[in-house]
C-alpha cells in the first residue's frame, strides 16, 4: 500500500461527515499529483482497517470519487486514480488548443513531433482540394494539460503557401492558427469537424500515457479562410478518459 494512505487522519470531533473528509483527501492528492494517474487504489476493506471506518462510509467517498472523475473502477481490475474529464466546446466553438485549455484554468503546452515535406496522399489532397503528390507540411504534436498529454495531432497544410512561415516557426509556443493569421493573413471562416470513437494502438497508448485498447476520442477537422479556401486538414486522437464534449441544442423554427 502507498505510505500517503496514512497520512489522512480523520477527525471525528468536527461536523464534517467522515466519507466527506475522505473524498477530500482524495482530490487534494489527485490534484498535487501525490496519487498517479493510473495508480491503483488499495481495496475497500484494507482503508477501513487503517482509517478504522465502516465499509459503506469509504463506499460512498469513493461512489462520488468515481462519478466527479477521480476514481474508476474497472471489472476485475479494480479502482484506479483518474482526473476529471475536461469539459470541450470544441465542436461548437472556433478556438485553438491554448485558448481552450486556459479556458478551464488549465496550462497548456505542446511538443512538436514531426515537421516535414512530404507529397500529398489522395485522402489529404481531397480534403485541401490539391492534386495528388501535391507538396504538403506535415506536422505531428502532442499537446499537454498541466503537463498531462491529452491529445495526439496530425496537421497537413498547402507546403506552397506555409512552408518558410512554419520552419522558422516556434509552435511548441504559438499557436498554428495564431501564426498563420499574423504571418499569411490566414483569418478562419469556418470549420467542418467529425468525430468517431476508437481504441488506442500501441504508438497511441504510449504518446498518451494510456493502455493499448483503451478509449480515445478521434476528430478530423478542415479548416476554410473566410474566401471558402481549405488551407488545413487535422487528424486528432483525445483521451477518452479525460474530455467530454459538449454540444448546447436550441429548438428550429417549425
Amino acid at each position: 500500500m502507498n505510505p500517503i494512505y496514512s497520512q489522512l487522519s480523520l477527525n471525528r470531533m468536527v461536523p464534517i461527515p467522515l466519507y466527506y473528509q475522505i473524498k477530500t483527501f482524495f482530490m487534494d492528492r489527485i490534484k498535487s499529483g501525490e496519487l498517479a494517474d493510473g495508480e491503483t487504489v488499495p481495496p475497500e476493506e484494507e482503508l477501513c482497517a487503517l482509517w478504522d471506518v465502516s465499509r459503506p462510509t469509504v463506499r460512498q467517498a469513493f461512489s462520488e470519487l468515481v462519478h466527479e472523475g477521480y476514481l474508476s473502477r474497472l471489472r476485475s481490475r479494480g479502482t484506479h486514480i483518474t482526473h476529471p474529464k475536461i469539459n470541450s466546446d470544441f465542436i461548437q466553438k472556433i478556438q485553438n488548443y491554448n485558448q481552450e485549455t486556459e479556458s478551464m484554468g488549465l496550462t497548456p503546452s505542446t511538443k512538436v513531433l514531426l515537421m516535414e515535406e512530404q507529397p500529398a496522399v489522395e485522402e489529404v489532397a481531397e480534403h485541401l482540394a490539391l492534386s495528388p503528390k501535391t507538396p504538403v507540411i506535415r506536422l505531428e504534436r502532442l499537446r499537454f494539460a498541466d503537463k498531462r498529454p491529452m491529445v495526439y495531432v496530425k496537421t497537413f497544410l498547402p507546403a506552397r503557401h506555409f512552408a518558410p512561415i512554419l520552419k522558422a516557426a516556434d509552435l511548441e509556443r504559438d499557436s498554428l492558427y495564431q501564426t498563420l493569421e499574423t504571418f499569411c493573413n490566414i483569418r478562419i471562416g469556418r470549420l467542418t469537424r467529425q468525430i468517431h470513437a476508437a481504441l488506442a494502438d500501441d504508438y497511441l497508448a504510449r504518446l498518451l500515457g494510456m493502455i493499448p485498447g483503451s478509449a480515445i476520442l478521434c476528430s478530423s477537422t478542415v479548416a476554410y479562410t473566410e474566401e471558402g479556401i481549405p488551407f488545413e486538414y487535422s487528424l486528432a486522437s483525445y483521451r477518452g478518459d479525460s474530455y467530454r464534449m459538449n454540444v448546447e441544442l436550441s429548438r428550429g423554427n417549425s
